[in-house]
């Protein structure tokens, strides 16, 4: 049973965990054993405890106070939750419905995709930026259907060229994009696509492409495919789209492909 419960919004959970590793780490806490109390990597652990970002202060005195419960012996677990509610959290102790709680693959799908969103924000992509909203979708190992991937609700907000903001996560939205990442999936070995703009000079990149027809049917041959490019028809949008294993590797992507353009 729960005793306590802490909240924090989607984008801070990595900084969460990155202020208590760096918490726990200066208490002489080896990282092999901060990897598995936060259930990272212990490479992540290290990149995490040698960060000098800077952590907004509320966050800080969070992972103090859940540093202390680590190191006075007691359990901790971190869970993902999707609330439907606009009210925000009071207190410290909340029961969620079922339909809220987040399996431990779909909770890796969610922090995934927000570390991808983190590593975009901020970034001038102007070149990159399709007319139709722009998204990234990452899908469950077993994907069947659309209820099986993750994408940004409404898809990414953009201010000034730059991403700036989202409206969170959730299964089974961004149709057109989770259905063409299941039927790539078929032919190629990836689990996370993002759309942007057509890119006229791929070839001036350093990664591989191939395409799509008119219906998006994949052309075939090349497995080793980074960049999946599609003409438009009549009423779509020529696009271009990026693929990867996840969607950190997917975002890291699209950065390099933005710097090697300009």
């Amino acid at each position: 049973m729960v005793e306590e419960a802490f909240f924090v919004k989607a984008e801070d959970t990595i900084l969460l965990k990155k202020a208590i590793a760096i918490n726990l780490y200066g208490k002489q806490i080896e990282q092999s054993k901060i990897s598995k109390i936060l259930n990272l990597t212990q490479p992540m652990v290290s990149n995490y405890c040698s960060s000098n970002e800077k952590i907004p202060k509320d966050i800080c005195n969070l992972a103090e106070k859940i540093s202390k419960i680590i190191t006075n012996g007691n359990s901790t677990n971190f869970f993902t939750c999707v609330t439907f509610s606009d009210n925000p959290f009071n207190g410290r102790y909340y029961i969620a419905e079922k339909n809220e709680v987040i399996s431990d693959e779909n909770s890796n799908i969610i922090n995934n995709l927000i570390e991808a969103f983190l590593l975009l924000k901020g970034k001038d992509i102007s070149g990159l930026i399709p007319e139709v909203k722009i998204n990234i979708a990452m899908a469950k190992q077993k994907a069947l259907n659309s209820e099986d991937v993750a994408a940004f609700l409404n898809g990414l907000i953009i201010a000034d060229d730059k991403v700036t903001n989202n409206n969170g996560i959730r299964f089974g939205k961004s149709k057109h994009l989770s259905s063409l990442l299941i039927y790539l999936r078929h032919y190629i070995n990836i689990n996370a696509i993002m759309n942007v703009a057509f890119i006229e000079n791929v070839e001036k990149t350093s990664f591989s492409y191939s395409h799509l027809l008119k219906d998006f049917k994949f052309e075939g041959g090349k497995k080793n495919i980074d960049i999946l490019l599609h003409k438009g028809d009549f009423g779509i949008e020529p696009c271009s789209y990026v693929i990867g294993k996840n969607a950190v590797d997917v975002v890291n992507k699209v950065i390099k492909i933005n710097e090697e353009l300009k």
